[in-house]
């Protein structure tokens, strides 16, 4: 049974190889040693493809940060009226910077901030990383549904009317950047969970791995390989329930 490669950085619904029934991590189950490899190897790559993924949603998350608080700033109450034509042509310029962020900010041509990578986006297209020895459920984790990654431009963020002209106004536009920033937190939050995960996945894969060479010259090995590849198994299904 061969691993299909993975297809940029996840697979969606309808890639995924129909019929497999080995759950959890159990490669032993396996009858080609070499497959046993090849596809715990593959797995490895793809954790390390979504360690990448959730790495830039981190990095443009940090860099949305920064505009908004910017922003803050400037839409404040006590802005001097003097200025205020000035910090409306320097508030529309931040915004269009922040829809560039949003726009620009992708993984290996797989835009991230477009909502294409909500929980709320359709079933069929959301995507998987396969991080275990074949495409089972309880091998995949649904970027939707650990990172729900809402649109984001100023417009979804409510940002379209920030202006500094009156203290009414100014006070609602805080309103508005705090919530703003708080959805980026939020999000930022699930990506930096969502890789520590992941490195854990790595760490047991690894380890599997060199139980699993080690197996043929030493049999006790077999079973520390069971074991830690039904640790992250559980990982994964662990995972699954959290998020």
């Amino acid at each position: 049974m061969d691993q299909k490669t993975i297809a940029g950085t996840a697979y969606k619904v309808g890639d995924i190889e129909p019929g497999l029934e080995i759950s959890g991590l159990e490669f032993l189950k396996f009858t080609n040693p070499e497959t046993n490899l090849k596809n715990l190897n593959q797995a490895i790559h793809n954790v390390l493809l979504g360690m990448e993924l959730v790495s830039v949603v981190g990095n443009a998350c940090s860099e949305m940060e920064a505009i908004l608080s910017q922003l803050k700033q400037w839409v404040s109450p006590s802005s001097n009226p003097e200025e205020k034509a000035l910090l409306d042509v320097k508030i529309s310029l931040k915004l269009r910077e922040l829809d560039q962020v949003a726009e620009t900010f992708n993984h290996k041509g797989q835009k991230l901030l477009d909502g294409s990578l909500s929980a709320s986006a359709k079933t069929e297209t959301h995507s998987y990383l396969v991080v275990g020895a074949n495409g089972s459920p309880e091998n995949r984790i649904n970027f939707n549904t650990s990172l729900n990654i809402p649109p984001i431009t100023s417009k979804t963020l409510g940002l379209g009317a920030l202006s500094p002209c009156s203290p009414r106004k100014g006070l609602k536009g805080l309103m508005v950047l705090e919530n703003a920033l708080a959805i980026i937190n939020r999000l930022k939050q699930r990506s930096g969970a969502l890789k520590t995960h992941l490195q854990e996945i790595q760490k047991n894969l690894a380890t599997a791995i060199e139980n699993h060479r080690a197996a043929n010259s030493a049999p006790g090995s077999y079973e520390q390989a069971r074991e830690f590849l039904r640790a992250a198994s559980n990982l994964i299904k662990k995972n699954k329930r959290e998020y």
